[in-house]
C-alpha cells in the first residue's frame, strides 16, 4: 500500500514523476537554460518577478524515439517565461501536475490546467508563461514517427498534420494515452519495466502515437475516425497513386477510370467500401489538405488565397471557399492572415 501510495503521489503535485531517472537539479538559470536546449531546443527563458528564485528539477526517461520529461522549474514567487520557437521535427505533449501555464500558440491563447493536456504544434512559435509553483510533464514525440504511424492507419499520407491547439480534458481516449504514459513511466522509474525490450518499444510508441491521434481533435481526424476497413483494392491504389502524382493538374473522372481498370461502378464501389467517400471527393480533400499547407506558408512569400487556390487545382474560387471552411472550420483568408506577420 506505500508503495501504491508513493506512486500515485507523482502524479498528483506532491512529488515529481520518475524519481529514480533525475537529469539535473540546480538554482543556476544559465544551467537550466543550457540543459534545455540540449534536451528539447533553443529557446528563451526569463524569470518574471522581484527576488524570484528557481529551484530547477527534471527527470527524464526514454522508450526508443519517445522521451518522457518531469519538470518543476522550482518557481515558488515569481512567474517563468519560455519562449520557443517552432520545433519543426518534434511534437511536445503536455500536462499539468500542479498549478496552471499561460501558453500562447501563434494566435491561439490558452491556459492548461491540472486534469489537462495539449499539443505543441511544431510550426508555430510558442510562449509558455509557468504560474507559481508550476509542475508539468512532457512528452516528446518525433514528427515523423507519429505521421508515420496517421499514413499507416489510413493507407496513404494525407498531408501535414496539425493538431488543435486547444486544452484536452483527461476524457476517453486523453485519460487512456495519460494512463499509459504514466504506467510505461512507473515501470521505467521502478525498474521493472519491459516496455523499453527490443521487441516491445517500437509497439509501445505506436500505441501511444494512435491514442494520441485518437485523443487530441487534429485536420485528419475524420479520416482516422471512419471504421478500419479490410486493405484497398489494387486499382483503388492506382487511383490515389495517380490524383498524387497530379494532384495540381486537371483530372477527371474519366482518367481516373482508365487509369483504374475497372469500370465507373466497380470503382465508386471500392473508394466507398475502403475510403469511405467517392473518387472525386478524396480527391478534392487532398486538394484541400495542400491548401491549406500552402497557405500556412504562402503568407512569408506573398501569395494570395486565388493563386494558392489555382495552383492546388481548384478552379472554382467560391466553391473551395465553401469546402475550405467546411474542412478546417475557417476561410482560406483567415488561414492566409493568421500565419501572416503580426
Amino acid at each position: 500500500m506505500m508503495m501504491q501510495a508513493s506512486t500515485r503521489n507523482r502524479w498528483d503535485g506532491k512529488a515529481i514523476p520518475l524519481p529514480g531517472m533525475a537529469r539535473l537539479a540546480t538554482q543556476d538559470i544559465n544551467e537550466i537554460h543550457d540543459h534545455m536546449t540540449k534536451m528539447f531546443c533553443p529557446h528563451d527563458l526569463q524569470i518574471e518577478g522581484v527576488n524570484s528564485a528557481l529551484d530547477f528539477r527534471h527527470h527524464q526517461a526514454s522508450l526508443k524515439s519517445v522521451t518522457f520529461n518531469a519538470t518543476d522549474y522550482g518557481n515558488r514567487s515569481g512567474r517563468v517565461s519560455v519562449k520557443i520557437p517552432p520545433m519543426e521535427e518534434l511534437y511536445l505533449v503536455q500536462f499539468s501536475l500542479s498549478g496552471s501555464a499561460e501558453i500562447t500558440q501563434g494566435n491561439s491563447s490558452f491556459d492548461l490546467c491540472c486534469g489537462e493536456m495539449c499539443v505543441l504544434d511544431p510550426d508555430e512559435p510558442v510562449r509558455q508563461v509557468f504560474c507559481e509553483g508550476y509542475l508539468h510533464f512532457t512528452v516528446k514525440i518525433e514528427k515523423t514517427d507519429i505521421e508515420a504511424v496517421l499514413a499507416q492507419e489510413l493507407g496513404f499520407r494525407p498531408g501535414k498534420l496539425h493538431f488543435s491547439p486547444k486544452p484536452v480534458p483527461l476524457q476517453g481516449a486523453a485519460v487512456a494515452f495519460a494512463r499509459l504514459v504514466r504506467t510505461i513511466c512507473d515501470d521505467m522509474s521502478d525498474g521493472v519495466s519491459a516496455f523499453t525490450h527490443l521487441r516491445a518499444a517500437s509497439a509501445v510508441e505506436q500505441t501511444l502515437h494512435r491514442l494520441l491521434l485518437a485523443a487530441v481533435p487534429h485536420n485528419h481526424s475524420d479520416l482516422f475516425n471512419s471504421p478500419v476497413s479490410a486493405a484497398a483494392p489494387y486499382y483503388v491504389r492506382r487511383v490515389e497513386e495517380f490524383i498524387d502524382a497530379h494532384l495540381c493538374d486537371p483530372i477527371a473522372l474519366d482518367e481516373m477510370i482508365e487509369v483504374s481498370g475497372v469500370s465507373a461502378r466497380s470503382l465508386h464501389a471500392g473508394f466507398r467500401r475502403f475510403r469511405d467517400t467517392t473518387p472525386m471527393n478524396y480527391l478534392k480533400n487532398r486538394r484541400l489538405v495542400l491548401a491549406n499547407s500552402q497557405l500556412r506558408s504562402g503568407a512569408d512569400a506573398g501569395q494570395t488565397v486565388t493563386q494558392i487556390a489555382l495552383e492546388c487545382g481548384f478552379t472554382h474560387l467560391s466553391k473551395f471557399a465553401r469546402d475550405y471552411h467546411g474542412r478546417f472550420g475557417e476561410l482560406p483568408s483567415e488561414t492566409l492572415k493568421k500565419m501572416g506577420p503580426n
